[in-house]
């Protein structure tokens, strides 16, 4: 794990999302769950030794955010937005695998050590929220304030966690750092709103959903890249192209790699994305 402050750690160097956790005089917050259960246990093991887990926050529903969940039950309560529940523990129809399948299919390719930890579906526990919010929701823990903000744009259920004694948020998949981005769920006017509350936050570190930590200077590279593809798309349209012509011709491929463990996926971003991006341009001519 890297250590960001003296309280806040992450890892960013597995397959899914970057899980953190901020340490309190009270006991621990986990943010996301890793996706790799070695890597884990690992951090659980290192936070139980400081104390207890006194909570985990899931920023969205997504799979490689929530994954882990299972391991929480009953210790902590799970907090969340409240539009999480809709798509928690759901995978998009054209992978063609049922959740558990392709769950099952990252720990044997990624994690192939720890498979024997993998509960059989019927013993898997989901650990839905327990404790839900609409727009903002505070809490203190020890001598730190945790700030919950609903950030819509990634997914509707999206939230950032704003710890601002350590000047560190957490703002899940609202940014990919120096990786291809996933827009398969994406509505771009909230995008731009949540980004541009983000650049108002006092904050040292923002940790991505995927890729390395950055500052608050690097937001507007995010915001370019998006705007890059919108405006790909858009120069397609103009030219005649039908959506199909656009995937066929439009790649942001050779911009920058994918996350970490998901080369195979580099095909599916580029050609949902366009159909998102395309779609949307068209829906607002």
């Amino acid at each position: 794990m890297q250590q960001l402050t003296n309280n806040v750690y992450v890892e960013t160097k597995i397959r899914g999302c970057n899980p953190g956790i901020i340490f309190t005089k009270e006991g621990s917050v986990f943010v996301d769950t890793a996706q790799w259960i070695s890597v884990l246990l690992e951090m659980r093991e290192f936070a139980l030794k400081k104390g207890p887990i006194k909570a985990l926050i899931n920023t969205e529903s997504h799979i490689d955010h929530i994954f882990g969940n299972h391991w929480f039950y009953g210790e902590c309560p799970v907090i969340a937005h409240e539009n999480l529940e809709k798509t928690f523990w759901k995978i998009p129809p054209s992978f063609n695998q049922t959740t558990y399948d392709y769950s099952l299919d990252v720990i044997k390719r990624q994690d192939p050590g720890a498979l024997h930890l993998m509960p059989k579906e019927k013993d898997y526990i989901l650990n839905t929220p327990t404790v839900t919010f609409s727009d903002k929701m505070t809490f203190a823990l020890g001598d730190h304030h945790f700030e919950l903000y609903y950030t819509p744009g990634h997914s509707d259920a999206n939230i950032s966690v704003y710890i601002p004694e350590e000047k560190v948020v957490f703002v899940g998949d609202t940014v990919f750092s120096g990786c291809q981005i996933w827009l398969h769920t994406v509505d771009f006017d909230q995008l731009f709103k949540t980004l541009n509350f983000l650049s108002k936050l006092d904050v040292d570190y923002i940790v991505p959903g995927h890729g390395e930590v950055i500052g608050k200077k690097e937001l507007k590279y995010q915001t370019a890249f998006i705007h890059d593809w919108l405006s790909a798309v858009a120069d397609g349209i103009a030219k005649g192209w039908s959506k199909e012509e656009c995937v066929e011709r439009i790649s942001f491929a050779d911009r920058c790699p994918v996350d970490i463990g998901q080369d195979d996926a580099m095909d599916y971003i580029q050609t949902c994305n366009v159909r998102v991006v395309y779609d949307y341009l068209m829906a607002n001519q």
